[in-house]
């Protein structure tokens, strides 16, 4: 079985190609009633909504419960026409086939989804059909012919499969197939450990699940061969495997957001745009991106490329029903100089979606690169088919529907226009209700629903064939009851048939939309390949459709494609003029007209078009007047534009000399004069009613609908919408507005004006100068060697001791609580010695992790930089050491500090690149030196050492703590 499987196969199922060659047959038998209640009403809710997952498997389990092998079959045959790549239904079809004694048909099924469909769920009931084949009646697998049968199916399966994240137990199974195999010769025992070595190896650096396991069992079979070998044996493995767990469970990560966000039961449906199918997308998007960046590190692109392809595959099946997947992963084929693969998967997915453009028209231009122009018209030509077959089928649908409710309305008409003198009114009366009865059954159950297929919609319909025409000859009238209630049933009916029109038009309008851009695609791909010869004679076919299929694009790029490509503008304006009469009521062609004789300097004309259309219901429009009026701004004489303008002005109301000069002095996106000095964006006298409506003012729309959303009037030019403006109105201001000044959040500062707030006076202001009184130093830093005492109230917020009452180890205690409690308004830094302080810092126990977090942020303060060179109160008489702290952001661009030394300390430097700096330890002893190393990811660490007493600090700005 394994060696006569297909590498490709475009061969259908059985009962999934019998369902789509005979769909009548398939929708005569879902009409039919299967005598279970339960599962007609699955039915019924399958026939209004074919892609409800839960209806389907509710359908499947009460067939399975009921006992009936031929409606499970004809569900399973019915599901897999809504998901052919379906692994959950392929799978439980196969196996219910087999256990019905249908080999044939199971292995058709085989034969023609297993390479189509990479599903682990089908391969491993393909996989479970060949071991139960082989085995003998204890269920082993014994026979030479046998075993070799079963080996070859292994490695298919994995060949397939073998990547995928739930394949760790199939690797498992064949690794014990391997170890159960009987040897007679030392050859065939080290043939056996080659085999299982080779089995090990391969599995132990996939990311699956029970990876795990399977390196256990690999570590106990080396020890069991050579234990003195094993270890080396293992660390050549040892780094895949380690990379192979550490993307596990990254991939658990991004299988966990698929799982959470996924339809029911995994099936695909439809994309509705909701946020959880988005946030579905989404995340199959992050996991595909996450499999091309190699989280593996595999150096063998041939192992990438694989993985990738296989992801891309799960992700068609999961998200069949979008296009972009498909198209994504031809284009990754492409990327890998595979066309003619690229060109089979769109093949494929023109298939599974007939009715996406983005597919089909992806699937032409890839054959067109490849110079398949056959493949190429016969995509658009069935493209072209199906999407005008569509508006026949609309247009008949809905024919019926308002033919057959309107015969509705003419009977009430005819029940209501009998009322006469009251002869054989108890007869009318009952014949009367009979059809109010009749035709109410459907109209509670209509509620502008837009599916009008469905059984509820259509029951007026189907409880509607009566003959009224026995009505006719009766001569009694209605009572009052009976003619108010066909009153009601006749305005009820109305209605519906005014919501029919509406879903009628907007589905065409759709339809027609799709029809004439599969035509436009079509005229481009025969201009590229054959010219514009052909193409004239294939527009021929769409004009000679009924009016109302195509719509006026069809033709405005013929005639660009005439202008462009021929070279023969006259031509192109003829065409012009042609279907300018056919739409002469369509605003958007007559605008596109004109651009197209301004764009080709063809100014008569342009001006002869403005002059016929601007009296008719186009001209009501601003659309043609702004392009005309800008035509006219930019090339015309200042006679035509003074006349432009008046007639501008009188045609419309919110029209003014102001609007027409901003109009006038402006250029592109330059809008300085109507936003600077006309302030347009801030005045609601300029623009009312439909911003976008009229003349240059519409360029302010996004910034005037923003404004004038809140109550308030008065705005200024200022960036905060002026002092007058509501916060409720500064909130909601949108944006990217024209004068990029405005946020789409509340202002975190109010405008400050002179009217509302007071603007200080420095010159009456006096300088606060408190008397500090000295501080002296209760000991040298350097005659303690190993630092200092701490304060009891350093690292606590609320310890505030005043600093002429501190020793050193004080002094350090009070500013690290006083930085804690964000208040040093009671320190001055000129009665301290920043040498003394600092040294303090460095020299901390490693261990104090909790007054490390309050003396970080010491080493940045602002008041450091404002010490005095020289400290009275500290060096008394004697001259400044250069080892006095006078910059303490001053730093080297090199990776090794120095300092020097009077006898009274010392200072070193250290500097990188990235603005960081350390200080180095203390000493009163010469030589004192300090090196930096190991900065690459945050961290800075300094040495430093003189005579007996050393000390380093190293700071981590990762952690933020010193040592």
């Amino acid at each position: 079985m394994a060696d006569s499987m297909p590498n490709t196969s475009s061969e259908e199922h059985h009962a999934v190609h019998q369902a789509q060659q005979h769909p009548s047959q398939q929708q005569a038998h879902e009409s039919q009633s299967t005598g279970i209640p339960e599962a007609d009403a699955y039915k019924q809710r399958l026939n209004r909504s074919p892609y409800d997952a839960d209806a389907w498997f509710g359908l499947l389990r009460v067939s399975k419960n009921a006992g009936d092998d031929r409606l499970v079959a004809e569900t399973y045959d019915e599901a897999l026409k809504q998901y052919p790549s379906s692994g959950h239904f392929l799978a439980g079809f196969a196996e219910l086939e087999l256990s019905r004694g249908n080999r044939e048909s199971a292995e058709s099924i085989f034969n023609s989804k297993l390479f189509n469909v990479p599903s682990i769920e089908l391969w491993k009931c393909y996989l479970g059909y060949v071991l139960k084949s082989n085995a003998n009646e204890q269920g082993m697998v014994v026979h030479p012919e046998s075993r070799a049968t079963v080996n070859d199916c292994y490695k298919l399966v994995l060949e397939n499969v073998g990547l995928d994240r739930e394949a760790g137990q199939i690797w498992i199974n064949y690794i014990a197939f391997l170890a159960s195999a009987q040897t007679h010769a030392p050859y065939e025992d080290q043939q056996k450990q080659d085999s299982l070595r080779e089995a090990y190896q391969a599995a132990v650096i996939i990311p699956m699940l029970k990876v795990e396991d399977i390196w256990r069992d690999y570590d106990a079979f080396e020890a069991q061969i050579d234990r003195s070998m094993a270890k080396q044996t293992l660390s050549k493995v040892s780094p895949a495997y380690t990379a192979a767990r550490i993307a596990l469970r990254e991939m658990n990560k991004h299988y966990d957001n698929i799982n959470k966000s996924q339809p029911p039961h995994g099936l695909p449906i439809p994309p509705g745009w909701t946020p959880r199918e988005t946030e579905h997308l989404n995340a199959w998007r992050e996991y595909l991106k996450w499999e091309v960046s190699n989280p593996l590190h595999v150096e063998d692109e041939s192992v990438l490329q694989q993985r990738v392809v296989y992801a891309y595959n799960q992700a068609c099946m999961c998200l069949r029903l979008y296009p972009e997947i498909w198209i994504e992963f031809a284009e990754y084929l492409l990327s890998l100089g595979q066309p003619n693969e690229a060109l089979t998967k769109l093949q494929q997915a023109s298939q599974m979606l007939p009715n996406s453009l983005s597919v089909q028209f992806a699937y032409a231009e890839a054959a067109e690169k490849q110079k398949q122009t056959d493949v190429c018209k016969e995509v658009y030509e069935k493209l072209v088919e199906r999407t005008r077959g569509d508006i026949d089928s609309t247009n008949t649908r809905y024919a019926q529907k308002l033919e057959k409710l309107d015969k509705h309305i003419k009977a009430l008409d005819v029940a209501k226009a009998e009322e006469g003198d009251g002869k054989n009114a108890t007869n009318n009366s009952s014949r009367s209700a009979a059809i109010i009865n009749a035709l109410s059954m459907d109209t509670d159950s209509d509620e502008d629903t837009d599916d009008d297929n469905s059984e509820d919609n259509d029951s007026i319909v189907s409880n509607a064939d009566f003959d009224y025409s026995d009505m006719q000859g009766d001569e009694s009238g209605l009572n009052a009851a009976t003619k108010l209630q066909i009153s009601q049933m006749k305005k009820k009916i109305e209605k519906r048939v005014e919501r029919a029109k509406v879903r009628m038009e907007r589905e065409l309008e759709e339809k027609r939309e799709i029809y004439t851009l599969s035509w436009i695609m079509y005229l481009r791909f025969i201009q590229r390949s054959e010219g514009i010869d052909a193409v004239r004679q294939l527009l021929r076919r769409p004009r000679s459709d009924p009016s109302g299929y195509v719509t006026y694009h069809l033709f405005v790029a013929a005639a660009l494609m005439e202008y462009h490509v021929a070279k023969r503008p006259g031509i192109a304006a003829k065409l012009f003029e042609y279907y300018a009469k056919t739409y002469s009521d369509s605003q958007e062609y007559i605008v596109e007209y004109m651009n197209y004789l301004i764009n080709s300097g063809d100014d008569t004309n342009a001006r002869a078009l403005f002059e016929r259309f601007q009296s008719t219901s186009i001209g009501d429009t601003s659309d043609m007047w702004t392009l005309f009026s800008d035509f006219e701004y930019n090339y015309g004489d200042m006679g035509a534009i003074s006349k432009l303008d008046k007639r501008y002005i009188e045609k419309f109301d919110n029209e003014s000399i102001l609007t027409r000069m901003a109009a006038r002095y402006s250029y592109l996106n330059m809008d300085y004069v109507p936003v600077s000095e006309f302030g347009f964006p801030y005045r609601k006298d300029i623009i009312r009613d439909d911003p976008h409506a009229y003349g240059a003012a519409r360029r302010y729309g996004a910034e005037h609908d923003a404004l004038h959303s809140g109550e308030a009037t008065e705005y200024s030019r200022s960036a905060g919408g002026g002092p007058d403006a509501a916060a409720e109105q500064l909130a909601s201001i949108s944006v990217g507005s024209v004068t990029g000044r405005f946020l789409a959040k509340s202002q975190l500062l109010m405008p400050v004006t002179s009217g509302r707030f007071a603007k200080p006076n420095f010159a009456e202001m006096e300088e606060y100068n408190p008397d500090i009184e000295p501080f002296v130093p209760s000991e040298p830093l350097s005659s303690a060697g190993d630092g200092y005492a701490m304060h009891p109230g350093a690292g606590h917020s609320g310890a505030k001791p005043y600093a002429h009452h501190l020793d050193n180890g004080d002094v350090l205690s009070y500013v690290a609580a006083s930085v804690a409690a964000s208040d040093t308004s009671e320190f001055d830094s000129s009665s301290i010695n920043v040498d003394t302080l600092l040294s303090a810092i460095m020299q901390l126990p490693q261990s104090n992790s909790s007054a490390q977090s309050h003396y970080r942020p010491l080493m940045y303060m602002p008041w450091l930089n404002r010490v005095d060179h020289y400290n009275s109160h500290y060096r008394g008489d004697r001259p400044p050491s250069r080892g006095s702290y006078g910059q303490p952001r001053s730093r080297s661009r090199g990776r090794t500090g120095y300092g020097d030394s009077d006898g009274g300390g010392h200072r070193s430097y250290s500097g990188h690149p990235a603005r960081n700096f350390s200080r180095g330890a203390y000493s009163h002893r010469q030589p004192p030196y300090a090196r930096t190393t190991g900065y690459h990811s945050g961290g800075s660490r300094s040495y430093g050492r003189g005579g007996s007493n050393q000390g380093y600090a190293l700071r981590d700005s990762d952690r933020g703590s010193f040592r």
